[in-house]
């Protein structure tokens, strides 16, 4: 089931664990990210992690036990490893995904690598994920679309407001948007934009990434933004 880049080094690998998981990591394959490698583990679940892996993402469904000693492995050789399950034991992982659908995992995935494996016109690097997600425990991603800067920054808002983002430690705000569209963005929408951040809880790191991608539609603007801490889940909506 591995591709056929799976065992060549990798600086970040995704690895799908037990049943049910083959769809998400083809979905995953498909996003074509460069430097990712994707891969179904097979027995008897023993890894060595090579010296180039920078992050390895764990996503399993069962054989709780199997998965989580393949993440403990990259762990303890100091790899930032993520866990997408809530059977994930947090001792090893430095991050586990706040999400119970399956079905969301491939676009919170490249909402995780997208930025770090592509030129930002903000950029955003590994580093930057690694000093979020390393020892946090947990994180969470909001996402939203529309058709303007001024739209999705109305929405990320009001998910803020329902939230309590004193629980967070980093927040990660992603813009992306389709470099044919047919009204440019200006300087001034991104400058907006940045505002809110302003206005976020002083406790809270945050940076924050432009992206170009052409995969949207033309006039498409979305948004993510990654949030995670030890008490992230007090974050959720109230």
């Amino acid at each position: 089931m591995n591709n056929q880049y799976a065992n060549l080094p990798a600086s970040f690998r995704v690895i799908g664990v037990g049943t049910g998981i083959v769809e998400v990591i083809n979905k995953v394959r498909t996003l074509r990210l460069e430097g990712v490698s994707t891969e179904i583990a097979e027995p008897p679940y023993e890894y060595i992690p090579d010296y180039e892996n920078k992050l390895a993402i764990i996503i399993f469904t069962d054989l709780e036990e199997a998965a989580n000693r393949i993440a403990n492995t990259f762990h303890d050789a100091g790899v930032l490893t993520i866990g997408f399950s809530e059977d994930a034991d947090p001792s090893c992982y430095d991050s586990i995904m706040l999400c119970d659908s399956r079905n969301e995992y491939p676009e919170i995935i490249k909402d995780l690598l997208q930025p770090i494996v592509t030129a930002g016109l903000i950029t955003y690097s590994f580093y930057d994920l690694n000093m979020a997600l390393r020892d946090s425990e947990y994180f969470t991603v909001k996402s939203m679309s529309g058709n303007n800067i001024k739209e999705v920054d109305e929405k990320l808002r009001a998910v803020f407001n329902a939230m309590d983002l004193t629980c967070a430690d980093y927040i990660s705000i992603h813009l992306y948007f389709n470099p044919n569209r047919s009204t440019p963005i200006t300087m001034g929408e991104i400058v907006s934009l940045s505002e809110l951040m302003t206005k976020l809880p002083e406790t809270v790191n945050v940076i924050w990434s432009v992206n170009h991608n052409e995969n949207l539609n033309s006039d498409e603007i979305r948004l993510s933004a990654i949030l995670a801490g030890k008490e992230v889940r007090k974050c959720q909506e109230v």
